[in-house]
């Protein structure tokens, strides 16, 4: 691809956020500077790192980088969203600091819209696991439209794809949660013409830890979460529908938590959405009485116990 033609196609923009990976970093940052597709700008948002990653970005050169630096760490969505306030692009994605993208992986993505049909604002395609050198996402097994949520709701596993820019409609990551960034995806995945590429474009390293974040949750964080994903009505709806299991520990939690915290009004309202679940007296009783900090520990220790002891 010729840099004359590179011009005259959509600006595709790349956020990769990244935490102490300076020794994984320049892989995941040399696999899109060598993508076909070179209309590509490349946001890198270093969230607090404190090992050598200033280092490790500051031999790079290419025009197509931009580099912002939280003082301290924020968390994953933070650095996402230091990245979504950036984008230039018509199209953007997000990307792992430490997975490597094939190096038709843009371009191949790209082409759906370009050249295949124009009304997809939203490509989906698979990654390839390494050391097993099998697909990460299952579910799907040919090219085909994705409606809404589809993949939500009937696939497991890992994808990687790219989005159009409008759809975020100036939304970003809820930085009240923990984690969830699930509630962002499903607002763009109703909004999206979605297509899917049967192709492992992305090679994906699962076995590292997710190191954007290393910070542990404390009571006030865990209250600000309960207090805020009860008004994620579409998550907890295609949650309570993939995924009931986590949608019952979303509710049971939620209802502890705001008991413990004396909110009776959001207590009430996670109540209500266990009570169409057929929870049993135990949560009734957390709903009328109340409990102490040390009582919510050792629930909190015994609930994984609990959880096996009943599916094994």
């Amino acid at each position: 691809m010729n840099k004359t033609v590179a011009s005259n196609l959509p600006l595709v923009s790349v956020i990769m956020a990244t935490y102490n990976r300076s020794d994984l970093l320049g892989r995941a940052v040399d696999s899109v500077l060598n993508q076909s597709y070179k209309n590509i700008e490349l946001i890198i948002v270093d969230d607090g790192s404190s090992d050598d990653t200033s280092g490790v970005l500051k031999k790079y050169t290419d025009p197509r980088i931009r580099v912002f630096k939280h003082e301290v760490n924020r968390g994953a969505t933070a650095a996402k969203n230091t990245g979504l306030k950036q984008i230039k692009g018509e199209w953007f994605t997000f990307y792992d600091s430490d997975d490597e993208m094939v190096p038709e992986a843009v371009e191949t993505l790209m082409n759906i819209p370009l050249f295949f049909d124009p009304e997809v604002t939203s490509v989906t395609a698979n990654g390839l696991e390494p050391i097993s050198n099998k697909f990460t996402g299952k579910g799907l097994d040919n090219d085909c439209y994705l409606r809404g949520n589809d993949i939500m709701l009937k696939c497991t596993g890992d994808f990687w794809g790219i989005v159009k820019s409008d759809l975020l409609q100036n939304e970003s990551f809820n930085e009240k949660l923990i984690g969830c960034e699930s509630t962002l995806w499903y607002k763009l995945g109703e909004r999206a013409n979605g297509y899917y590429v049967h192709k492992a474009l992305s090679i994906i390293h699962i076995g590292g830890s997710d190191r954007i974040t290393t910070s542990k949750v404390s009571m006030e964080k865990k209250v600000l979460h309960y207090e805020n994903i009860i008004n994620e009505e579409l998550y907890l709806k295609i949650t309570q529908k993939s995924d009931p299991d986590e949608y019952l520990n979303i509710c049971k939690h939620g209802l502890l938590i705001m008991r413990l915290n004396k909110n009776r009004e959001l207590a009430s309202r996670y109540y209500e959405l266990l009570k169409s679940s057929n929870i049993g007296l135990m949560y009734y009783l957390i709903y009328k009485v109340d409990f102490s900090l040390t009582v919510y520990k050792v629930y909190a220790k015994l609930m994984p116990w609990l959880r096996k002891l009943k599916t094994g």
